[in-house]
């Protein structure tokens, strides 16, 4: 397949960034009137070897682009040896489906590379996706009124696998941190997310008739199903990539919740079923509100004056932030939600528009 015909406007180059990640792919074009964005479910541990063919429908329906902007961060997968082999892997598929030439790699030093140079240096190209989007993400941020000043915010990104908490500023991202251990260490990248963590990895135990019950050491339920219940997640009949492949709906979610505590959808009460929900929920608030203060606390002699929020897990930011400890504490007055300025499809495709951004504004082709 080749890119579509090239546009005639004389406006910035129309190109398509992926974000080719571990469960899901990600695209968006970089005209935003466009309107092209889509997020889908690719277990990269299972269909390596079926990118090619998956990139090559999903952009069938695309508006016309000049060039691919890739980031990724599904090299840690474990059908690869090695994340070096995942990235050669990745951009072998991606350069099946579109030309080398037109394909670009967004790297960790925000810099270009092409699909072979970054088979050359994996590890700039490994986990690049929360570095393009924070990159992109500075221009939400006002412009300083004098050469001296800065503008700075922090940037959370809530998706269904993972929550990124990044410090930028309007002269670039405020972390020296490079890969993904070195964020989990700087309490930057919380294993955590929407959809996928599995209960008894999240929670120890939840209330259950007026006590704690420990939570069965298996993947009966995860946290979609607790967002499922409390309605913060929209149903999806059609999907059954479901702890117990049963569709991803309210009622089929009561079940999978009820047996983490031994018991069935049949034997408890929507009270306990809410009960574990707002457990779950609980925990996952905790652990992005110790983030942001570590994150927010290695500021020193100025205040952060903005949140970003991208993802399709605004919701838990909003919870987080609701009680306004942490806007008073870090001076988080102002707030930029993406679902809100660009639609919820874009924002859970955020890095993939990021890049496409980036590439338009930086490359030609």
């Amino acid at each position: 397949m080749t890119s579509k015909k090239p546009s005639k406007s004389k406006s910035l180059s129309p190109w398509i960034g992926l974000d080719i990640g571990g469960a899901n792919l990600k695209l968006a074009h970089s005209d935003a009137k466009a309107k092209w964005s889509k997020s889908l479910p690719f277990a990269m541990w299972k269909q390596s070897e079926s990118l090619a063919a998956s990139l090559a429908q999903a952009i069938d329906d695309s508006p016309e682009f000049h060039g691919i902007a890739v980031t990724m961060t599904g090299e840690l997968a474990d059908c690869f040896s090695t994340r070096a082999h995942g990235v050669a892997c990745i951009l072998e598929q991606v350069t099946r489906v579109f030309p080398a030439p037109l394909v670009y790699v967004y790297c960790v030093d925000g810099k270009w590379r092409s699909p072979s140079q970054a088979a050359r240096d994996p590890w700039s190209a490994a986990a690049s996706n929360w570095h393009a989007l924070a990159n992109w993400s500075r221009r939400l941020l006002p412009k300083p009124s004098s050469k001296d000043q800065d503008s700075h915010g922090v940037l959370v990104d809530i998706g269904s696998t993972t929550i990124d908490v990044i410090r930028v500023s309007t002269r670039g991202i405020q972390t020296a941190s490079k890969t993904d251990s070195d964020r989990l260490k700087r309490r930057e990248l919380i294993y955590t997310g929407i959809e996928r963590s599995n209960l008894c990895g999240l929670v120890r135990s939840v209330p259950l008739h007026g006590k704690r019950c420990p939570l069965m050491n298996e993947q009966f339920a995860t946290t979609r199903d607790a967002y499922l219940w409390l309605g913060h997640l929209e149903e999806s009949p059609e999907d059954k990539d479901t702890a117990d492949s049963q569709p991803a709906t309210r009622q089929h979610a009561r079940f999978r919740l009820a047996r983490v505590v031994g018991e069935d959808g049949s034997t408890l009460a929507d009270s306990d079923i809410d009960a574990i929900s707002q457990c779950v929920m609980g925990q996952q608030i905790k652990l992005l509100r110790k983030s942001l203060e570590k994150v927010l606390g290695r500021v020193q002699d100025r205040q952060v004056s903005h949140i970003i929020s991208s993802g399709h897990g605004g919701f838990l930011l909003r919870k987080t932030l609701a009680d306004g400890a942490l806007a008073n504490r870090f001076g988080l007055q102002e707030r930029v939600w993406l679902e809100d300025t660009l639609g919820q499809e874009h924002s859970r495709s955020a890095p993939a528009y990021a890049v496409s951004q980036l590439a338009s504004e930086n490359l030609q082709v």
